[in-house]
């Protein structure tokens, strides 16, 4: 109960702050598209176990408005895979793909920029592939694996420069939330973005 209403006040959240975006033609407001690289990991107690990190990517949409001259509100709906490589095991690797809503305020100085900020992750699939087979629901329950919770609040802090219409920023996220289902251990995952977004 507790984690549905954690969702459904997020999503609410963040409607509300796209639908004022999108409806508003404030000079203050600011649209656009981000995406880049992404390289993350699984921390196992705090570990990675010897696992490497999972190059990937992000692509998504953002908006922004400008509070006072230094400070600005934003939101954003990203897609994103988040998962570790195992270094000591060829083609075995863990897949989540999120759908995230991050929230954050911006402090602009000339042309430099930082963030930092909350998201809310929420997962729309996953994948396992061992050994360079990958699982299906059946292996799943036959290797007795459970699937990871569906639902991830990380943490970011950024930095980034803004030319003309372009940003380029830098984010490092950290996830906040046991994302295994068993009380054996916490698994958490931690990832960096570097890309760039165009505004409008």
């Amino acid at each position: 109960m507790k984690t549905k209403i954690i969702l459904l006040s997020t999503a609410l959240l963040f409607m509300v702050s796209v639908s004022s975006f999108a409806q508003s033609d404030d000079k203050d407001v600011y649209k656009g598209i981000r995406a880049g690289w992404q390289s993350s990991n699984l921390f196992l107690d705090g570990s990675t176990d010897g696992s490497t990190n999972l190059s990937s990517f992000y692509v998504g949409i953002f908006g922004e408005k400008k509070l006072i001259p230094l400070l600005s509100f934003g939101a954003s709906l990203e897609y994103s895979q988040v998962g570790s490589v195992a270094s000591d095991v060829d083609d075995t690797k863990f897949v989540m793909h999120y759908v995230g809503v991050p929230l954050y305020v911006k402090v602009k100085l000339g042309p430099v920029f930082a963030l930092g900020g909350a998201a809310a992750n929420f997962k729309v699939a996953e994948s396992f592939t061992l050994l360079g087979e990958k699982l299906n629901d059946e292996d799943y329950e036959a290797l007795e694996i459970e699937k990871s919770n569906v639902f991830d609040v990380p943490l970011f802090l950024g930095l980034g420069v803004k030319i003309l219409m372009i940003n380029i920023e830098a984010r490092y996220y950290w996830g906040m939330l046991d994302i295994d289902k068993s009380d054996a251990f916490t698994l958490k995952s931690q990832y960096f973005q570097i890309g760039a977004g165009i505004s409008f």
